[in-house]
């Protein structure tokens, strides 16, 4: 092997190469791994360019802390709309949708496929270096990197199974796991699906997961989970459903523990590596809309659960939702943010949420930094349903609370008028046979995509959407009848009569277009957002088949054994398909952290179909921001990516892109030179999927190169 030595590589020089020569340091620059906000927000080192000519994006999300920050201000107010495209790579096959944040790493991106095939790149041309195929798809919004004695390495998972790969080589790490993949699906004795469809965070040698499950009452209970980056061995786990006995366990009904499933970690978590504390965010207990079998507040459902990053044992707990019945789930993860209270500066994590309201904790205490007030709720029409008396909620809010009737026409209004007259309007009404105005919706608020924390002024910058969803639960007939399985299992996505919703596309006539084997493999394997439903009975295929090959979907003869299903996630809509409330109905926003104010709101995005509206959409994918003061975000369904004033949310340039930005972008430099780069999947609200990434810069002679 030769010697060691200092190394800086160029942009054309592979980091795989240079390992394969045996140097054991590569000189990369500063990396974007530090913690940004050591510094007090008036240290002129703050705003100072890195010192190195290569900065990495090498953490999901930014960094452990979810801060979506980068030091980098090469690319500024003055100079950013000469921004232009340095590179496009296309990935691949554009089936199915593309949630993936890249990670860039002394020089070279990594990114995903739609069908979640690894790749490696040229950070600074977008030249292929690598492709890795581990045969397995699903959703995926992002990789892990970690680097051990035996070189780099980079994990992701794809449904069930979490994927180790050589960095330098693009080829499975054959002594991680079962010949380079860990089955992560738990022996839990359930038959709900599983996949996990996010980054983990990595602590020392630890990769520490969550993951998605069912909805209903087959899914798996909640687990958070380190495994050993260097074999795949489980480190530790810890249960997010108490043990009957255990502390929590008196928030839920005598015998329903045993049966309790949910409380998941299905979106991001946040580190703090100083302190070894993890900010776990949960889902709700299942059933998601009907609780009679949980109830009880159902700790630790709906909390931010602070854990010991080494040990797995909890630290603090606050839950946000008490016995949930809306599926308000904790959707985003937290951000690390630092606040000045009564002179003191405090160490803090913030959570946002999809009923629309902003949490902030100090990460040590848990103690809340914004007052909370105790809601009523409403009493249930359902047998047996009990809803908690009251909900607590924090005093700061970014979503509007109350349901305002479109004023867009006078066309829409009266349409809009027609359909909610029958249905429940009450604040906090629970599901119920029937149709309850659901605001804010099911997507929130605040969505997986994240927040953005200015460590220059301590803001927090959160897109956020601002729509009305239908909730609607029917009793329909379960055991031997089909439309009743296909119900449980597809109809929350698919609609009931295979009509379709807004989370997925009809299966009207799916047999005919995709035939019987295509169909099956889609159902046992999954494809794009939707999960493998491997664990389906003989008797559920045959149920599901059954009605899926109906000429004319109808609902057959029930049994005498009734149960509760959603009527899908569908928002309420006006004559022209645009959302039934008044706009806005995407947001950009800027919040002072230290009083909860929000310092500036602008609409944010616009739907194709109405182009000019300015009215603002719903939106997937999160923003980061630079230290020379502007935020960048795609996340909108028109295709853009764009750059924002942070002082008041002005537009200063933007592109469009060959499909819907629904990521967040990485923020790097290679050689001096700033890029920003998104993965344009689509897939979702309409637009087209793609399978493409962009990078964007200075031209070279701006840009000093």
């Amino acid at each position: 092997m030769p010697s060691c030595f200092a190394f800086r590589r160029s942009a054309t020089v592979p980091l795989a190469f240079l390992l394969v020569l045996g140097c054991a340091r590569v000189e990369v620059g500063q990396g974007a791994t530090s913690d940004p906000t050591e510094a007090a927000p008036n240290d002129p080192a703050l705003h100072s360019p890195p010192t190195g000519r290569n900065v990495d994006w090498s953490v999901y999300l930014g960094d452990s802390g979810r801060r979506h920050y980068t030091a980098l201000d090469q690319i500024n107010r003055d100079n950013v709309h000469l921004l232009e495209q340095a590179w496009v790579y296309r990935s691949g096959e554009p089936r199915g949708t593309m949630y993936a944040s890249p990670l860039v790493v002394d020089g070279v991106l990594y990114g995903l496929s739609p069908q979640l095939v690894a790749f490696a790149v040229n950070a600074a041309t977008g030249e292929e270096l690598w492709r890795y195929n581990p045969g397995v798809g699903g959703a995926q919004r992002g990789l892990m990197w970690w680097s051990g004695p035996t070189g780099p390495r980079l994990f992701y998972t794809a449904g069930q199974w979490l994927i180790a790969v050589d960095a330098r080589t693009g080829t499975a790490v054959e002594d991680f796991g079962d010949r380079g993949r860990l089955n992560l699906r738990p022996d839990t004795g359930r038959k709900g699906a599983f996949s996990v469809t996010v980054p983990g965070v990595v602590f020392e040698d630890k990769l520490i997961l969550g993951f998605s499950t069912s909805e209903d009452a087959d899914s798996h209970p909640g687990t958070v989970r380190a495994f050993s980056a260097v074999d795949g061995a489980l480190v530790w786990q810890h249960d997010n459903i108490p043990a009957p006995g255990a502390p929590g366990s008196e928030t839920w009904a005598d015998g329903s523990l045993e049966k309790a499933g949910g409380a998941n970690v299905w979106t991001g978590m946040a580190l703090d590596e100083e302190r070894g504390i993890l900010f776990a965010p949960t889902g709700s207990p299942t059933p998601d809309f009907y609780g009679a079998n949980r109830l009880g507040d159902n700790l630790y459902g709906n909390s931010l659960l602070a854990i010991d990053a080494r040990t797995g044992k909890l630290i603090w707990h606050y839950q946000v939702i008490r016995h949930d019945l809306w599926d308000r789930d904790n959707a985003a993860p937290p951000t690390l943010v630092k606040l000045d209270r009564d002179g003191r500066r405090i160490d803090a994590v913030a959570l946002t949420t999809k009923s629309g309201h902003l949490y902030v904790f100090d990460r040590e205490t848990g103690e809340s930094m914004y007052p909370t007030v105790e809601v009523e709720t409403l009493p249930s029409t359902l047998p047996g349903e009990v809803p908690a008396p009251t909900q607590r909620l924090s005093t700061v809010a970014f979503s509007r609370q109350e349901f305002e009737i479109t004023n867009r026409t006078e066309e829409a209004r009266k349409y809009v008028e027609e359909q909610i007259k029958d249905w429940d309007q009450r604040p906090w009404a629970p599901p119920r046979i029937g149709t309850v105005l659901f605001y804010p919706w099911y997507d929130g608020g605040a969505e997986w995509g994240g927040s953005a924390f200015d460590p220059a002024d301590n803001r927090l910058i959160l897109n956020a959407n601002d729509a009305a969803g239908i909730l609607r639960l029917t009793e329909i007939p379960i055991g031997s009848s089909n439309a009743g399985i296909y119900a449980k299992h597809c109809g929350a996505c698919h609609g009931q009569l295979l009509e379709g919703t807004d989370a997925a596309g009809p299966l009207l006539g799916v047999m005919g277009r995709l035939g019987y084997r295509e169909t099956m493999k889609v159902i046992r394997e999954g494809r794009g957002r939707m999960p493998a439903f491997t664990h389906l009975s003989d008797i559920e295929w045959r149920a599901i088949t059954a009605f899926l090959f109906s000429p004319k979907p109808e609902v057959d003869e029930p049994s005498t054994e009734f149960g509760y299903v959603h009527g899908g996630y569908i928002y309420l809509r006006d004559h022209e398909n645009l959302p039934g409330n008044s706009p806005p109905w995407g947001t950009l926003n800027s919040i002072d952290l230290a009083t909860g104010e929000i310092v500036w709101k602008v609409p944010f995005g616009d739907y194709p179909t109405h182009p000019d509206l300015g009215f603002g959409a719903v939106n997937y994918g999160g923003p980061v921001i630079t230290a020379s003061g502007l935020i960048f975000i795609a996340a909108t369904p028109d295709r853009k990516i764009r750059a924002y004033d942070k002082r008041d949310g002005t537009v200063l340039w933007e592109a469009e892109l060959t499909a819907a930005g629904f990521s967040t972008p990485a923020v790097y430099m290679v050689d001096g030179r700033q890029y920003v780069a998104i993965a344009a999947g689509g897939g979702r609200m309409g637009p087209p999927s793609g399978s493409e990434y962009f990078a964007f810069a200075l031209p070279e002679d701006v840009s000093g190169n």
